[in-house]
């Protein structure tokens, strides 16, 4: 039995079926970080401060309608990408601090020179993968569906990165109100520190798990990370089963019906997003049972029969050849 743990991208509107490890968020994060040396933002202009942003290409290997990420690189100097552990080239990748989740007409250019079929926005907290439709055009503005990095990433980088990462970054505040906004946020944490510091608590992990016991397939996971509502999806060959979950569920079993069988865990995140596992359980082909006794004694005794028919349909034939050669001598007799 294999198990493999990944995550899945598979809105309903997408041509495309996305999987990719939870550690690519994080690699994408760490191919942004350039070393390249930059002004300090207090000798920037204040208004005039910008986000920067990055980019790259990403990795993984296409069946059909199926693509599994599994590495990203950061744009080169000279443009040259070799491709990791002989990979096939499947797409870009766009880093940002903070903002929205969509492509500027430079990630379109870029997406369009390097022929990708899928491209990964990342913006602060928030990412969302752009496919190319089934007429080639790509719809730049929205993703068919977001997620949160922290719900599909497994672990984060670092403290900084995890926390500071997430956060938009604070408004710029007047100078003049910089005093009455301390003591009014003073005022305002008791009331406002748990709603605030809730998206920043650490999901518990789905902890996606099943075996086989006695031609049945039992799946687990980690109780407390569902919420009211949460989805178990089954596929087994052409058959989709869909359960509903109680808040407080462990476990669930399933009548195997094929070999090949694709379970996926779904449950709604704190910020409204999707939080989801998926695992996939493979056995090898059944072997075919030995022939039992009566079907053993059936097949010889039909033996026997053929053997007495091939016996019998070869007298006839000599008889008829006998019967032709009198007829002959007959016939060819000379009259007297």
């Amino acid at each position: 039995m294999v198990t493999v743990h990944y995550r899945r991208w598979c809105p309903p509107q997408s041509p495309l079926r996305i999987e990719f490890p939870p550690e690519l968020l994080h690699d994408v994060r760490l191919e942004a970080m350039q070393p390249a040396r930059a002004l300090p933002s207090r000798w920037m202009p204040r208004f005039n401060r910008v986000v920067n942003q990055s980019s790259g290409l990403l990795f993984g290997v296409r069946h059909e309608d199926e693509v599994r990420v599994l590495a990203a690189r950061a744009h080169s100097g000279d443009d040259g990408h070799a491709n990791p552990d002989g990979l096939a080239r499947v797409g870009t990748f766009v880093c940002r601090a903070r903002g929205e989740v969509f492509l500027t007409d430079d990630d379109l250019a870029n997406f369009e020179k390097h022929e990708g079929v899928l491209a990964l926005v990342v913006a602060g907290g928030q990412a969302g993968f752009f496919v190319r439709e089934s007429d080639g055009s790509v719809q730049a503005i929205r993703s068919h569906e977001e997620f949160q990095v922290a719900d599909a990433a497994a672990q984060p980088v670092s403290r900084k990165t995890a926390v500071g990462a997430e956060l938009p970054a604070p408004a710029p505040r007047w100078h003049a109100w910089r005093r009455v906004a301390a003591c009014a946020a003073l005022l305002a944490i008791p009331a406002g520190a748990f709603a605030y510091l809730r998206p920043l608590i650490p999901r518990l992990p789905i902890a996606l798990a099943i075996r086989e016991e006695a031609g049945q397939l039992v799946i687990g996971w980690n109780a407390g990370a569902l919420n009211e509502g949460s989805r178990l999806e089954i596929t087994d060959g052409s058959e989709r089963t869909i359960l509903m979950l109680p808040a407080n569920t462990s476990s669930a079993t399933y009548g195997l019906q094929g070999g090949d069988v694709e379970v996926r865990l779904s449950t709604d995140s704190r910020m409204g997003g999707a939080h989801w596992e998926a695992a996939h359980f493979a056995t090898r082909p059944a072997r075919t049972p030995p022939a039992s006794n009566a079907l053993r004694d059936r097949i010889g005794a039909l033996t026997i029969e053929a053997r007495k028919l091939r016996r019998s349909l070869a007298d006839g034939n000599l008889r008829t050849e006998q019967l032709a050669a009198r007829m002959d001598e007959l016939t060819t007799k000379p009259e007297q």
